[in-house]
């Protein structure tokens, strides 16, 4: 069941790590959810055993069709449920008595939708129960592991990789992982659509989560917990190893409305979740266009180690001054470079530069952006700095000036990743020719250095290294006591 005889198995493993899934409904029409996950699983190369069940039978795409889930030959690990609402209680029963660990519903049509639809809910759960069966959602997007190739969400040309996703929205998880693909060389591992946490809730999935080898952050996005204090709990313990990241939607009483009509959350008080969010080192994002770049940077850059300030690397004197307003606003120190580290800059860079901290090349690079790589080497050693963020226009130097610069560029590249990587700091790239993926960029992204084309957001991504660097040097809040701040 655990792909892996040295890993300790999960409650979860039958709903992430199956061996045969069955497809309850489906369908030979294209249009129809039934027929689209049939063919994601075949398309994300899933090796393990698929049923599809329709009462019609026949065949789809050279699969037998079972007419039943009692027909299907020995007991699926997971289900996918296809069908309509009100079919699901006597789904849910069937799978159960046929040795189904885990079911994913997909229907909408139960608590989001009122009395009715709450009623309909109860009568899944006392299904699930009578069997031990485990319930995600209902009104759920679907489950990903993309690298077993378990797509149950049909998603289509996302790459496999080490950030997971727990979301209580389609859209959001399709927005995240369009972004990922197109912006960053990362990828995703799990994304699970948490729905109206009917059985499965936030805390049971991030616990998975946490035993994955395979997923380095986490990235949660939630309207309202069913256990808020459960989830805090978890995410006390898990991101001391795992980076744990949430963006809340529901923030506002009008916000709450629409929560409640789409996925039946109850969003709790916010500014007493806020609080339970810093307890538990939770990062929290309010910003979309933050998420992926702070994701990318907590999973792959090291923490800034012993509190050491910042140091800023800059081809123009205007972006180092706001990038500098902008840290001094997130609370991050600007490191002191010392005399020895100025001094070597002055003999790199020449008179005009200036070499304090923010560091500006003042042209020097116009000509050979390499010294890129050189500058950023002198910087990294000093004791005082704890990471580097690199501002301006590198990547760009090839296009806006001339061709053959890349190939500096690309050398500048490998030897600042090289140098950061030796010792132990952490560097996010600010670069207003993100957008453009040219070569050296690509090679930044390659040494997973993240690469992001707005200020302010590459400031606040080497501010939560730097932070991340506090969190653990300091002790844990406990997970067997419970946060004052969330009731």
């Amino acid at each position: 069941m655990n792909n892996d005889p040295a890993r300790v198995g999960h409650p979860l493993d039958p709903i992430f790590l199956p061996r045969s899934v069955a497809v309850i409904g489906a369908s030979a029409d294209p249009k129809k959810r039934g027929y689209q996950i049939l063919r994601a699983l075949g398309e994300s190369g899933f090796g393990g055993e698929v049923y599809p069940v329709n009462p019609r039978g026949g065949n789809i795409d050279g699969r037998t069709v079972f007419p039943s889930v009692d027909a299907i030959p020995g007991a699926p690990d997971l289900a996918l449920v296809c069908t309509p609402a009100s079919t699901v209680p006597e789904v849910v029963l069937a799978c159960g008595a046929k040795g189904i660990r885990g079911v994913v519903v997909l229907a909408v049509g139960f608590r989001e939708s009122g009395a009715e639809g709450e009623a309909l809910e109860a009568r899944v759960l006392e299904a699930a129960r009578a069997h031990g069966v485990r319930v995600v959602g209902p009104n759920t997007s679907g489950i990903l592991n993309l690298p077993l190739g378990l797509n149950l969400i049909g998603a289509r040309g996302v790459r496999p990789g080490e950030l997971s996703l727990l979301v209580q929205s389609g859209n959001m998880a399709l927005a995240l992982m369009n972004e990922v693909t197109a912006r960053s060389h990362e990828g995703i591992a799990i994304c699970a659509g948490v729905g109206n946490e009917l059985d499965l809730g936030f805390h049971e999935y991030l616990d998975f989560l946490a035993h994955h080898d395979g997923t380095r952050a986490i990235i949660c996005y939630v309207e309202g917990f069913r256990d808020a204090r459960a989830f805090l709990q978890v995410a006390a313990r898990v991101s001391r190893s795992k980076p744990v990241l949430v963006i809340k939607g529901a923030r506002s009483e009008s916000g709450k409305a629409a929560a409640r009509s789409h996925t039946g959350a109850v969003a709790g008080e916010y500014d007493r979740l806020r609080a339970g969010f810093q307890q538990a080192d939770v990062v929290e994002v309010l910003r979309t266009d933050e998420l992926l770049h702070l994701a990318e940077t907590l999973a792959w850059q090291p923490a800034v180690r012993n509190s050491a300030g910042i140091a800023i690397l800059s081809d123009g004197g205007g972006q180092g001054t706001l990038a500098v307003d902008a840290l001094s606003d997130l609370g991050v120190p600007i490191a002191t470079l010392s005399h020895d580290t100025r001094g070597r800059l002055r003999d790199l860079l020449g008179d005009a530069a200036a070499v304090a901290n923010p560091v500006d090349l003042a042209g020097a690079s116009d000509a050979d952006p390499e010294v890129f790589g050189a500058a950023l080497e002198i910087i990294a050693r000093d004791r005082g700095v704890g990471g580097v963020l690199l501002v301006g226009l590198f990547g760009g130097y090839g296009i806006r000036f001339a061709e053959e610069l890349t190939a500096a560029e690309e050398r500048a590249a490998e030897r600042m990743a090289e140098a950061m990587r030796a010792e132990v700091k952490p560097l996010v790239v600010h670069s207003m020719y993100a957008s453009h993926k040219g070569a050296p960029l690509e090679r930044l992204g390659a040494h997973r250095v993240p690469v992001v084309e707005s200020l302010d957001v590459a400031c606040r991504c080497i501010g939560e290294a730097w932070r991340r660097g506090k969190v653990l040097a300091r002790p844990g809040w406990m997970p067997g006591g419970d946060p004052e701040t969330v009731a």
